[in-house]
């Protein structure tokens, strides 16, 4: 088994693969990267700053503003790939207007797999499971508009560029998605996301079912990781079916509206 720093380095090189072939345009800094996507401008996950290296805090605020805002977007979005850098950098980040500061836990699985009800899960086609996420888009972000909700849930046809992908989901009467999962697999990584279940379908076992089918259809990679935000319960609910803390990024965000303090 690979060693903690060799999982983490293995994890980064998918990580950052898999964001970059997704884009449109990559802008390279000594210190980080850009991304853009032009066809899906209302994902921010695909339109974002990238920080890697060592640099000061106010020069990533202004690529952001040049490269992002250059390219017509009203958001801002800006990830450290080093806790302490992202740490020292929150100060300017709130003072140019990023109220969101989210910090993000990537976790290892490092144990047995484990049991769940396996036989609720299969696997869908997009075009099955698309109806379905822009019904989640449309309750999480009720007054976007439908082209916007449509960008959300149709920009993952763009993972299959950097990874075998997977879409796994336990589904009820009629064929609807209760609970739902993503697989991506690419040189014995393999990264379990975007969990979803129903509010009124928890507590249900649908979840551990779900991660439970990923792991087991995984198990022959060598990593097998996830992301999790730092603070919450589902952080504390991965640790019991396994996994493994092993390091934190920082994301800042800026909405549209949001305005520097002066």
């Amino acid at each position: 088994m690979d060693s903690a720093a060799e999982q983490l380095g293995r994890i980064g090189r998918f990580e950052h693969g898999f964001a970059r072939v997704q884009a449109t345009e990559v802008v390279d800094f000594p210190w980080g990267y850009a991304l853009l996507q032009a066809d899906y401008p209302a994902s921010w996950t695909h339109n974002r700053v990238v920080v890697t290296g060592s640099v000061a805090a106010e020069e990533v605020i202004g690529v952001a503003d040049e490269v992002l805002g250059g390219a017509g977007l009203r958001h801002r979005q800006v990830q450290f790939d080093d806790a302490g850098a992202g740490a020292a950098a929150a100060g300017a980040f709130g003072r140019a207007g990023y109220r969101n500061h989210e910090r993000i836990v990537t976790m290892v699985h490092d144990g047995p797999l484990p049991e769940g009800d396996r036989a609720l899960v299969e696997a869908v086609d997009f075009e099955d499971l698309r109806p379905w996420l822009i019904r989640d888009w449309r309750a999480d972000f009720p007054d976007d508009p439908d082209h916007e909700i449509e960008q959300l849930a149709d920009r993952v046809r763009l993972y299959e560029r950097g990874a075998e992908v997977t879409f796994l989901a336990v589904r009820g009467r009629g064929g609807r998605v209760l609970a739902r999962g993503e697989l991506y697999r690419r040189d014995g990584v393999a990264q379990f996301e975007n969990l979803i279940t129903l509010p009124d379908s928890r507590g249900r076992g649908y979840g551990r079912a779900l991660v439970a089918e990923a792991l087991h259809r995984s198990a022959d990679d060598d990593v097998r990781y996830l992301i999790a935000e730092a603070t919450g319960w589902p952080r504390r609910w991965y640790r019991r079916l396994g996994y493994v803390d092993r390091t934190e990024v920082h994301v800042f965000q800026r909405t549209p509206g949001s305005q520097a303090i002066s």
